[in-house]
């Protein structure tokens, strides 16, 4: 069982504090501009959850909402910050991959695609948050939770991020970041060095804007190989890239192009064994070859709007390129075995057209859409010994219509009704090299899916909503490049699941309180699990179902000029309601039924609260916890991590255009694991992010 050092009273502690705090995931900022002993209210936040610009609180589905404020802090500037604002959610930021789940549902460990989408300037990442870029010049993220698929279509079965970065400006402005920092284990300080800049304004009067960002991230990170005393083996270096174009033509249209870019080299020397006999202490390892991970990622995004009387029509053309190149040690430890290494490269073009209709006051709102795409992609992945190595093509087409109709009826209630109709058609070859064996085969995938949703909502006030909905979510099938030994084991079907959900948004106390309740039941049927068929091969089959429910609930409060509250609570109950496979034990190949083991990533309970105080010019200071109850890494409830409480704290001054402040990531050093696998020789694991503290300088200009 695994027992990382966690805060023994958390669990205690977490309700009192959610009952005694207003909080909530909206975060919204104390405005500068606001005079002593005025009463503000919580500003409102403008969300495209529904492709059309609308308040969050008129969504009737579960938002939250990250602003750019935020994220330019290092204490939010990354994907885990997703889990501070959103309950019942689990990160996992290893150097095995990176994905976020959303109220317990995952996919297959080495499967390519995720239940949980990433969209980027209007375009989706085939490939989730794995393929995603730093969060870095964002203007704001949206994470919208349950199935999400009848208007973003393929992976998005749990959810989906949605990141916009921001806008070139026509006025001139620039802006410079430094932030250097210490991570500390036990008694080692090693420095991480982080700088960014960017500049906005007008290239051609009235016509065209632009802009440009760029960071960079060093360091050689907390990590020693006790087998050569190496203590670079978890270095990172990243860098990351943001630049926009924003055009006019005449009155009624608009063009906007945005390219991000992030290229990160890694080292991946970060895990070792919790237990065996060559078990070692945290962020110390034993590896016995070289292990690194090399990855850049590309998103292009090219939208045109244009107005019409009574309608819009938007257009939006994508390109996205992944790239990445890895070698790792296959034990972790000092055995001799060869390294595992995969080279994997992703092109995706696509292309979508949206009409909608352009009068939110209207009683009828509706949209139509098509879209279209063509995925590229190559892997080659060499494992074992004696070596094999599988190279694996893959193309797919995807054609899609989709659309939404909400009609206000009788003044207060609003229904709504959309539907997607998605055809996917795949194409796979895999080569297959090991000993004296060669072999090639390949199979085709064809699939066409209806994703109906329907929505009531029921405003009784402008500031109280009741609302509920129905929607089907589902995960295409896919391509197993790590473990295929033949044509029956190299594809597997997608899985399809049922949402429920209905909640509670209000505004209260003058719009200076936010509240929400959600409840939601998601059905899975037909889920993707790895299975082991005769000689030992992993193979993957859609043999599984699933249940999970749950409660989540978020306050936010603006309890004076520059007091903010803020917090989130989630409780949910997952399990597999039918789930029988086959695995390895003592050498031997054994079938078990995990009926009614909970799944994985999929804690019970999470919570989260904090206080921000801002005086706009002068003194600012915030600091918050972040907590969740036990989870397992593996279906068999082997492998558990211990519930743990994350606290974070910053303390600043704001003078003119020039801001300071000095901050702490995981103050306590509480170790929450960021993967963990069973072995042979025992179990490994890799450690999480360690105690960091570091000061930060922004100006302005």
């Amino acid at each position: 069982m695994i027992r990382p050092r966690s805060l023994p009273w958390a669990p205690a502690l977490s309700l009192p504090v959610l009952l005694s705090l207003p909080v909530a995931p909206a975060l919204a900022e104390d405005s500068a501009e606001s005079p002593p002993g005025s009463i503000v209210t919580l500003p409102p936040l403008t969300v495209e959850a529904r492709h059309w610009a609308e308040e969050a609180h008129a969504v009737p589905g579960s938002v939250e909402v990250l602003t750019r404020e935020r994220l330019e802090n290092p204490l939010w500037g990354s994907v885990g910050s997703v889990a501070k604002v959103s309950p019942n959610a689990r990160i996992e930021d290893s150097s095995v991959q990176t994905r976020v789940v959303l109220r317990g549902m995952t996919s297959a460990n080495t499967g390519l695609q995720d239940p949980v989408g990433f969209v980027v300037n209007d375009v989706a990442l085939p490939l989730g948050a794995s393929q995603a870029p730093a969060l870095f010049d964002v203007e704001q993220m949206e994470i919208l939770k349950g199935p999400q698929g009848t208007l973003f279509g393929r992976n998005t079965e749990a959810g989906a991020l949605r990141v916009t970065t921001t806008e070139p400006t026509w006025a001139p402005e620039g802006w410079a970041s430094v932030s250097p920092s210490l991570q500390n284990t036990g008694a080692r300080w090693e420095p991480v060095y982080t700088g960014a800049a960017g500049l906005s304004g007008t290239l051609i009067k009235d016509r065209l804007a632009g802009s440009l960002a760029v960071r960079g991230t060093q360091t050689s990170g907390v990590y020693r190989n006790t087998t050569d005393d190496a203590d670079d083996g978890g270095h990172l270096g990243r860098w990351s890239l943001s630049g926009g174009l924003g055009g006019r033509i005449g009155d009624d249209t608009k063009i906007s192009l945005k390219s991000v870019v992030d290229r990160t080299d890694m080292g991946k020397q970060r895990m070792r064994y919790l237990t065996g006999p060559h078990a070692s202490d945290p962020y110390t390892t034993r590896y016995s070859s070289d292990a690194w991970d090399e990855k850049t990622t590309a998103v292009q995004s090219l939208r045109v709007d244009h107005h019409f009387e009574g309608v819009d029509l938007v257009s939006i053309t994508g390109w996205t390129h992944f790239d990445r190149n890895f070698q790792m040690d296959l034990d972790t430890g000092p055995l001799p075995t060869l390294p595992t290494l995969l080279d994997h490269q992703d092109d995706t073009l696509s292309q979508e057209l949206r009409v909608m209709s352009n009068d939110p006051a209207s009683r009828w709102r509706w949209l139509a859409g098509l879209h279209t795409y063509q995925e590229w992609s190559t892997l080659q992945y060499k494992s074992q010994t004696p070596r094999t190595t599988r190279d694996l093509d893959m193309d797919q087409t995807g054609v899609a219509g989709f659309g939404q109709v909400e009609v206000r009826v009788a003044g207060h209630l609003r229904l709504g009704v959309g539907t997607r109709l998605e055809w996917i058609d795949q194409h796979g070859s895999m080569s297959l090299a090991r000993a004296a064996e060669r072999s090639t085969f390949g199979d085709d995938l064809s699939t066409l899916t209806v994703l109906p949703k329907v929505s009531a909502a029921y405003d009784l006030t402008p500031d109280l909503m009741i609302y509920g909905s129905l929607a089907r979510g589902y995960l295409p099938g896919g391509y197993n490049y790590s473990m295929a030994t033949g044509r029956t084991s190299l594809t597997y079907d997608p899985e399809y699941s049922w949402t429920t959900e209905a909640g509670v948004k209000a505004r209260l106390w003058d719009r200076r309180l936010n509240a929400t309740l959600t409840a939601f039941r998601t059905v899975t049927e037909d889920k993707q699990i790895l299975d082991l068929e005769p000689g030992g091969a992993q193979t993957f089959s859609n043999a599984a179902e699933a249940e999970i429910v749950g409660l989540e609930g978020s306050l936010d409060a603006r309890v004076s000029d520059h007091w903010n509250l803020f917090g989130t609570l989630g409780l949910q109950h997952s399990e597999a309601t039918r789930y029988t496979t086959t695995v390895s034990r003592n050498g031997q190949q054994v079938q078990v039924d995990l009926s009614g083991k909970k799944l994985p990533m999929a804690p019970g309970a999470t919570w989260s609260a904090g206080a921000r105080y801002d005086e706009g010019d002068g003194w600012f200071a915030e600091g918050s916890l972040n907590g969740a109850g036990s989870s397992y890494f593996d279906s068999q409830n082997t492998l558990k991590q211990d519930g743990f409480v994350l606290v974070d704290a910053e303390v600043g001054y704001r003078f003119d255009k020039i801001e300071v402040a000095l901050w702490g990531a995981n103050l306590t050093g509480a170790n929450v694991y960021g993967r963990a696998v069973s072995a042979p020789l025992g179990v490994i694991v890799e450690d999480g992010a360690p105690r960091e503290v570091g000061v930060r300088l922004r100006m302005t200009w």
